[in-house]
């Protein structure tokens, strides 16, 4: 047990290497850009289900009876038109 005691010593002492100081700020950008990912997942599953929610309204919703007109027929305000009905 005194060797590992010993040895772990040994290595607190030592300097940590460049590329294990390094290591931190990749490890924390990865964790930023997963949070930025998920969040952008959830912005636009939130974006879907209102879609969703909103066309569902919309096709349950009673809506005004249609009418067909012609489309460059007289229009239903002219004298024409008014004289004849």
């Amino acid at each position: 047990m005194a060797q590992i005691d010993d040895l772990l010593d040994a290595l607190a002492v030592k300097a940590s290497p460049h590329a294990l100081t390094a290591l931190d700020g990749v490890v924390m950008q990865g964790l930023a850009e997963r949070r930025d990912r998920l969040q952008a997942r959830r912005g636009m599953m939130m974006a879907v289900g209102i879609a969703a929610l909103a066309g569902m309204a919309g096709s349950v919703a009673p809506s005004a009876p249609a009418q067909a007109e012609p489309l460059f027929g007289v229009p239903s305000g002219a004298p024409s038109h008014l004289l004849v009905d």
